[in-house]
């Protein structure tokens, strides 16, 4: 029993000595508010502009959460640099941003830093954080028109 327990530690400690030799950090992403808990909150991660804030296939990563109790809350491991975060509550899962005729959000949503919202989307260079920490923890605030 107490030789599992050694050698479960043992390679406990080589795996997370590894996830920091390869400038890999962890991240933690609390999104709030939700104007209700349906659907799911989607998350685009881009390591440039391409695609920014919207394209699927321009993102590095995407994931999606289940929203609970007003917030959707995300980790993960990336290595480290500049990243810009996209965020979308996908109301009817449908996968995608949904809009009016003209274009307007008929969903929330919001990219790092939190910047101000006008009549476009927030660009890459406004959106744009280092993750450069061990542990870096992020907060966005979801907009709704």
């Amino acid at each position: 029993m107490i030789k599992t327990f050694i050698i479960v530690l043992f390679f406990s400690f080589l795996t997370s000595q590894d996830i920091f030799a390869n400038d890999s950090v962890v991240v933690s992403i609390t999104v709030i508010g939700f104007k209700n808990n349906e659907g799911v909150c989607r998350l685009l991660l881009y390591d440039n502009k391409k695609g920014f804030p919207e394209s699927q296939k321009d993102a590095q990563l995407m994931r999606s959460e289940k929203i609970r109790g007003g917030k959707a809350v995300f980790a993960f491991k990336i290595k480290s640099g500049d990243y810009a975060i996209a965020i979308l509550h996908d109301e009817n899962a449908n996968g995608k941003l949904d809009k009016t005729w003209f274009g307007r959000p008929t969903e929330g949503f919001g990219t790092s830093n939190n910047p101000k919202v006008g009549f476009s989307p927030p660009k890459f260079e406004e959106s744009l954080i280092s993750i450069d920490n061990i542990k870096n923890e992020i907060t966005i605030n979801l907009f709704y028109f």
